[in-house]
């Protein structure tokens, strides 16, 4: 067995980047083919990022772009998810293989060869600069960002002035999240007129809630075992991934997550 399968069935072990990144999309809503539409590549390399089959994938520069980008497009920190790349995923490395001596005879004398070989190592130096330029992150192929006033997974095509993240969870325009570590709950500041939601995650589940004003005030990846609480003016939209592993209470009240989940996953508005 290898350390990705390991990892898989050992229902403690922290999710990887792929499966992060899995359950931020489907936390949104969106489907395989929306992402890939949006980052310009196929549904087969989605799947392969969500399942860390990097071998399918290209060399471990454009590994790291990818997952660079599908994070960015879903508006989450890129940088945990590298530093796991890094540490536990096993990415393909190119080889250059000179080949053997078959008998092929030197070139001879007053015979051009330079034009064949011109397009090939044109070729072999666009291909280099492109992964140059995604590795030191100079190209930006999303050009795409969250419709922030849909309710759905729509993608609206970006505009020019740039996005201003917050800085320690990637997201824009998001209030400081309350500390996740496993089995303490967060502490907020009391907010006049707010409600107050309390999260208990029994598995690893994505979280987003908007207030009133349509800002996104919590959304980050919970871990098993761990509880979050987060207030905000009413009323409060949340988006809730693997739903059933989640229990909520709302101003120390149950909800029942049941009749709002629809594939794993839980949309509602709480006033």
């Amino acid at each position: 067995m290898n350390e990705s399968a390991a990892a898989a069935s050992d229902p403690q072990a922290e999710p990887g980047p792929g499966a992060v990144l899995r359950m931020a999309r489907e936390a949104r809503g969106a489907t395989i083919a929306e992402i890939a539409a949006a980052l310009k590549m196929s549904p087969r390399q989605i799947e392969a990022i969500e399942s860390e089959e990097f071998s399918r994938l290209s060399g471990p520069t454009f590994v790291r772009g990818f997952v660079r980008n599908y994070a960015r497009l879903l508006k989450i920190d890129a940088v945990p998810l590298l530093d796991a790349l890094a540490e536990r995923a096993a990415l393909p490395q190119v080889e250059l293989n000179a080949p053997a001596d078959v008998g092929v005879k030197m070139p001879v004398a007053h015979v051009r060869h330079g034009k064949s070989l011109l397009p090939a190592t044109l070729a072999a130096l666009a291909l280099l600069a492109v992964a140059l330029l995604l590795y030191f992150d100079v190209i930006d192929p999303l050009r795409m960002l969250w419709r922030q006033d849909a309710p759905g997974p729509a993608i609206a095509q970006q505009a020019e002035q740039p996005v201003q993240p917050d800085a320690s969870a990637g997201l824009p325009a998001a209030a400081p999240a309350a500390d996740s570590k496993p089995g303490q709950a967060g502490e907020a500041a009391p907010v006049a007129g707010a409600g107050e939601l309390r999260f208990s995650f029994e598995g690893n589940s994505w979280v987003e809630v908007r207030d009133a004003s349509g800002r996104t005030i919590f959304s980050q990846m919970n871990a098993k075992g761990s509880t979050q609480t987060v207030q905000g003016l009413p009323p409060l939209q949340l988006v809730i991934g693997n739903a059933s592993s989640v229990r909520l209470q709302y101003n120390g009240e149950a909800v029942d997550l049941a009749p709002h989940t629809r594939v794993e996953v839980a949309r509602l508005t709480l006033e």
